[in-house]
């Protein structure tokens, strides 16, 4: 400070350069240098008592201060030349920074200690420091003001959260009101504001793309876009009807559906699991195994059906089943089961295994000599004998195979008639030799 007032001294050209120099140090040099009358400011002593502190020149060694305030120097003396207009701007100068010099010690207490106890200790050393001070505080003010407006964005924020929930409550409120109102209609009412809604579907429509699709969301997706519903803006205030009603309809009528697209994986598990299931000794055990895969192979009838399946190696693709395999196994079952059973369940079963015979070609090539013969014998097991013996007629006529065949019937009497099972066998020798794979079996209920 004492170097720069002996430069003060100079003629005019000199402190212009002088500025440029020191236009990186104090900014109370700068001002005093522009002055008319250096001596009264040389006059002065108290500059000399703040070189004598060691503390406030760590102080004015901060970088940041120094530049902040060279920008406001510069931009004043590029607008007044006169030091008497300088001097009077410096004044407000100092009014603003000590009027909000209070606020910036607070903001300084909470987040920055380290920095309020370097100010105390300036302020300490020599009260006529102040203007140092000041510059500080300007240093510190300007951090804790972006720092409270950085955390005053989040709460605006959350604010602005709160009203989408609330409305996205109040949607599914109505919604959920809608849904109640739809459920409460019967499956004819349903159906008809559907059609009112542009969707031309019957009821049998609706178990067709049921029976095809097992997912229900492609299928609403599928009848709001076919339909254009969205684009004919229905509500339920001015209509009575909207595109909630879709699902509660396709719901209504999936309950009245034997059989289903979502069924199928379910199918599966019981086709596959019953397949693994062997018959034991506890009767009612094997009697709920019987109904399980009668019901199981009535609802792959029923698929090959209403899908218009004729093979059961479309039903093998379709479900990713064996659908002989477990066919077979259901053969098995039945005739172990039926004896036992009343006679008009021997009847009901002869009804329904043709069916699913004559809906599936490739298995009724392969099993039909097989459930004529099973038939028949379950028949005569049930004291049926005329109808099993015209059975028997039947087929030996319209077959070469007669060594099984002729085998089948005499071994179905001979816990029953043996002396029929013997006639039976005899009989058989008139077409069987010991060419037949069965003439050995025919040869052995002879030889009783």
């Amino acid at each position: 400070m004492a170097k720069t007032t002996k430069k003060m001294k100079l003629t005019a050209k000199a402190d212009q350069t002088i500025k440029k120099s020191t236009a990186k140090k104090a900014v109370e040099t700068k001002k005093i240098t522009v002055a008319k009358e250096p001596e009264k400011i040389t006059a002065a002593k108290e500059p000399e008592k703040i070189t004598a502190a060691k503390e406030p020149e760590k102080i004015s060694a901060a970088k940041e201060p120094e530049k902040i305030e060279e920008k406001k120097v510069e931009k004043l003396a590029m607008k007044e030349a006169s030091t008497v207009e300088k001097t009077e701007e410096k004044k407000p100068l100092a009014k603003k920074a000590t009027a909000k010099k209070a606020p910036a010690k607070k903001t300084a207490e909470k987040k920055e200690p380290a920095k309020k106890a370097t100010t105390k200790k300036s302020v300490a050393a020599d009260k006529k420091a102040e203007p140092v001070v000041v510059e500080e505080v300007k240093e510190e003010k300007k951090p804790v003001a972006k720092k409270t407006t950085a955390k005053k964005a989040p709460t605006k924020k959350a604010t602005e959260k709160k009203e989408p929930a609330k409305k996205a409550s109040a949607k599914k409120a109505t919604k959920a009101a809608y849904i109640k109102e739809y459920e409460a209609y019967s499956l004819e009412e349903c159906i008809a504001k559907m059609q009112a809604m542009g969707v031309q579907y019957g009821y049998d429509d609706y178990t067709r793309i049921l029976l095809n699709e097992a997912d229900d969301k492609v299928l609403i997706k599928n009848i709001i876009e076919g339909n254009q519903i969205k684009e004919k803006g229905f509500t339920f205030e001015k209509d009575g009807f909207d595109e909630e009603l879709i699902p509660v309809t396709l719901k209504k009528v999936k309950e009245t559906m034997d059989i289903k697209a979502a069924d199928f994986k379910d199918i599966k598990k019981d086709v596959n699991a019953s397949m693994k299931t062997k018959l034991g000794e506890d009767a009612e055990e094997n009697a709920a195994e019987y109904l399980k895969e009668f019901k199981i192979c009535e609802k792959l009838l029923m698929i090959g059906q209403r899908k218009n399946i004729t093979t059961g190696e479309e039903i093998n693709q379709l479900l990713d089943i064996d659908f002989d395999a477990f066919l077979a196994h259901f053969l098995d079952v039945a005739y172990q089961i039926l004896p036992s059973w009343q006679y008009d369940d021997v009847k009901f079963y002869e009804d329904f295994i043709y069916a699913v015979l004559s809906q599936f070609s490739d298995l009724y090539e392969k099993y039909q000599l097989r459930v004529l013969i099973d038939v028949a014998d379950l028949y005569i097991k049930h004291g049926d004998f005329y109808h099993g013996d015209v059975c028997y007629g039947y087929i030996l006529r319209d077959n070469q195979i007669k060594d099984y065949i002729y085998y089948r019937f005499a071994h179905v009497y001979e816990d029953i008639d043996f002396n029929k099972a013997k006639a039976l066998a005899y009989e058989s020798l008139q077409f069987v030799d010991g060419r037949y794979t069965y003439y050995q079996n025919i040869m052995d209920i002879i030889n009783k």
